[in-house]
């Protein structure tokens, strides 16, 4: 197969640049769990109330009122401490999430070699910040890494909703043939994409034998994310 060479290169997060810490019992949903325990901790202190109540506004906030909600809503809105907030929240990172260093190597070659990329995730803006913080590429002020964020409250939607993908390729002069996509999930990272129009995919499974340059569904399978610094142009 001939080298990719993309305009655009679009990179999931989550177990793809970081991914939650198995060895010490984390799972995606503890990891949730605990954030938003955090923030309804901070919520009952600054209002005097019990943890339980403070949860159930946190939870009404999330789901019902600010639907695409970022984290620096909740402090806005519940006149938190915003030291405070981010300490908590970085102390969580910090301890419940792992770098995945092949992700990290790719990154750090693609962008000496001048490729334009970009995130897509399923986390708020400032959720991907603190991960890509975790992963030593930026801080919560921003990451030199990437030219832009595509956060749930930009863009609106989930990454297994094609209307959400269809936004994103609308905000780029390049067309989605010229692009590419990197993450872990065939679905989210492959399957919408495609039906969007991005041209190829190629899908980090770390617990494969070895690389496959085209698997039956069409996309590209590697078992580690170094395999891209060969794959691409």
């Amino acid at each position: 197969m001939d080298r990719l060479n993309p305009e655009i290169i679009i990179c999931d997060i989550d177990a793809t640049i970081t991914d939650v810490n198995r060895i010490a019992g984390n799972t995606n949903d503890s990891f949730r769990e605990e954030v938003f325990a955090a923030i309804a901790g901070m919520i009952a202190l600054r209002r005097g109330i019990s943890r339980e109540i403070a949860r159930g506004m946190l939870e009404d906030y999330a789901n019902n009122l600010v639907i695409w909600w970022d984290y620096n809503d909740f402090i806005a809105d519940f006149d938190l401490d915003a030291a405070l907030f981010w300490r908590h929240l970085r102390e969580i990172h910090q301890r419940a999430l792992l770098p995945c260093e092949d992700a990290v190597n790719m990154i750090k070659y693609l962008y000496s070699a001048g490729k334009r990329m970009y995130i897509v995730s399923n986390n708020p803006v400032t959720g991907c910040l603190l991960k890509l913080e975790r992963a030593g590429l930026g801080t919560l002020e921003g990451t030199p890494y990437f030219e832009r964020i595509f956060g749930t409250n930009i863009t609106r939607g989930m990454k297994k909703q094609l209307p959400m993908w269809k936004r994103i390729i609308a905000s780029f002069d390049v067309p989605a043939a010229k692009m590419i996509m990197v993450g872990d999930n065939p679905e989210e990272d492959f399957k919408y994409p495609a039906m969007a129009g991005i041209s190829k995919s190629i899908i980090v499974r770390r617990d494969a034998v070895e690389t496959v340059l085209e698997t039956a569904e069409g996309y590209i399978q590697v078992n580690s994310l170094n395999e891209v610094i060969n794959l691409i142009a």
